[in-house]
């Protein structure tokens, strides 16, 4: 579980729409097949996900490059995507934000290894502990993610710089605006001058503002925003959100960011690209940190990941109305672009996608067989864990294994769909309100959280701690009117505060609650303006969302 925004207010979603749309440029007759299978697998997640549309690039070492796009940009209008639909890449922002630093450390402008409270003091930092600019690269100085980085009460750390990895949304909007002050200008017209210009991505935009709204895709969210997630919940058009912040301010098409990933290829391979000459590229794209994510490693705003014995540079990215997903095989020269024009509170990702498109034109490349795409629904490999009767007081289900976990209950049964480690939500009418939260003692599953009841499992001898009347006044639904914050459910369960039903919150001190299951979670939960005893205000890292319970 991310101690994110996206995992603090959750989501549901899904929508079915036209079938494919394919816009592409020709491809070589031996690479053909690739591309069919690459189109095949975009249509399956179409009608997986129910997507809107998705658009996806794939490109190879010897020039070749083409796009695949399905669905429909606007589907009230039938209107199809084309080359030049633009669609948000989210976080994958980062790496081209960090590219526009580490071009200008090459510049002598900056030093990676400075203090970077000196160098933005305006911000009101932590005053005590130093951190440099590569630290926020990483993700390993100790900010919240989602604070605002201009608090009245000043900002703070979760743990000492570098002794965890907690991703960091305001570290990079802070890097962004100390890019711009190193070249004194906006930071969406350093991109495009610094990488958009020389690489040829004359449709890619560094700011998303409203006045190029009608060359994107049109973005959806969930249409009910504070219940779990299901696939074929019905979307709703998203709300139109204008960024600058270095944390995910480009926008983009699929061609375009095959250039951009043609270029880091060539970094990360010693050959010189994204301005920087081979030795400083090879250094940008290799550089990396342990991260808290198992399987991935972290820096310069890149993932490192290991896939069959092979490393892939690679990152997501999840907008308001928008989910990205990019994979890169430097060794060999081979990448791949998607995007989704739906919210990033769903939880998808095309990741699957583009890793799938780049073996399946490595594998014609090299005149091998092209596998068989990873299913779309991967079975519970540890169903056993969760089978069984649950009791909670006169209220009872059951558990049963199967490809997909079923949930058994008043004479009716659906499945679960996993949201989270642990975590299920289910169109079960009697539980579909929250989500169900399995609890373990070590690795045993001893029984079920759902909204504020605690259900023992048969045979588990577990007994739940007795509620807290006081903490029970804080619960509550709280909603921050921005798209990318929305609404909270806090709930009250055998003594303890769970945001949503399953995201723990545990008191560090007088009124402050740390979120997330890790000690060292920077981020941060408190409440305020009590009347009855009842707050009408909860602050999450910084944000404030106003109590409107119905």
């Amino acid at each position: 579980m991310k101690a994110s925004r996206r995992a603090f207010i959750g989501g549901a979603a899904g929508l079915a729409f036209a079938g494919p749309s394919l816009a592409e440029t020709a491809s070589p007759p031996r690479l053909q097949p690739a591309v069919d299978a690459i189109r095949a697998y975009a249509e399956a997640h179409r009608r997986w996900m129910n997507l809107p549309a998705l658009t996806v690039s794939v490109f190879s070492p010897d020039g070749f490059s083409t796009a695949v796009h399905v669905g429909l940009a606007r589907p009230d209008a039938q209107m199809p995507v084309t080359s030049a639909t633009l669609f948000q890449v989210g976080s994958i922002s980062k790496c081209m934000t960090a590219a526009v630093l580490h071009q200008q450390a090459a510049e002598g402008k900056l030093r990676l290894d400075a203090d970077i409270r000196s160098l933005l003091p305006e911000i009101a930092w932590p005053g005590d502990t130093a951190f440099s600019v590569q630290q926020v690269l990483d993700h390993v100085a100790g900010l919240p993610s989602e604070a605002p980085p201009f608090l009245p009460e000043g900002l703070w750390l979760g743990f000492a710089p570098g002794a965890h990895w907690s991703y960091s949304n305001l570290g990079y909007a802070c890097l962004g605006m100390l890019a711009e002050r190193i070249d004194g200008a906006p930071l969406g017209r350093i991109l495009e001058k610094r990488l958009f210009a020389p690489l040829g991505m004359h449709r890619t935009r560094g700011a998303i503002v409203s006045t190029d709204r009608t060359l994107y895709a049109q973005g959806y969210e969930p249409a009910v925003l504070d219940r779990p997630f299901l696939r074929g919940n019905p979307l709703a058009p998203a709300a139109w959100i204008d960024e600058s912040s270095g944390a995910g301010c480009v926008a983009s098409t699929a061609a375009d960011m095959a250039l951009f990933l043609r270029a880091l290829g060539q970094a990360a391979a010693g050959k010189g690209g994204l301005g920087l000459d081979p030795e400083r590229g090879r250094a940008f794209a290799s550089h990396f940190v342990p991260s808290a994510t198992p399987g991935m490693a972290y820096g310069n705003g890149l993932m490192h990941v290991t896939d069959e014995g092979r490393p892939y540079l690679h990152h997501t990215g999840g907008m308001v109305s928008f989910s990205s997903s990019f994979h890169v095989d430097a060794l060999d020269g081979i990448g791949a672009f998607a995007s989704a024009s739906i919210s990033y509170m769903p939880e998808y990702r095309p990741r699957a996608l583009t890793l799938f498109a780049i073996k399946a034109l490595r594998a014609v490349v090299a005149g091998a067989t092209i596998p068989t795409p990873p299913p779309l629904e991967k079975p519970l490999a540890n169903a056993a864990d969760y089978t069984g009767r649950y009791v909670a007081g006169d209220r009872s289900f059951e558990i049963r294994p199967g490809t997909q976990l079923t949930l058994v209950a008043g004479g009716r049964e659906a499945p679960l769909e996993g949201i989270d480690d642990d975590v299920f939500a289910t169109a079960h009418p009697a539980f579909a309100g929250w989500p169900v939260y399995f609890d373990r003692k070590g690795t045993v599953v001893t029984g079920a959280g759902w909204g504020p009841d605690g259900f023992a499992r048969d045979g588990s001898g577990m007994a739940f701690p007795a509620s807290d009347p006081a903490l029970a006044r804080l619960a509550g639904k709280y909603v921050n009117d921005s798209p990318w914050l929305g609404i909270a459910r806090i709930v009250e369960r055998g003594g303890k505060l769970w945001r949503g039903g399953f995201a723990p919150m545990t008191q560090i001190g007088d009124g402050i609650w740390r979120f997330g299951k890790e000690e060292w979670s920077p981020e941060r939960v408190s409440f305020a303006n009590m009347v009855d005893g009842h707050p009408q205000t909860m602050i999450f890292s910084g944000n404030r969302f106003e109590r409107r319970n119905v």
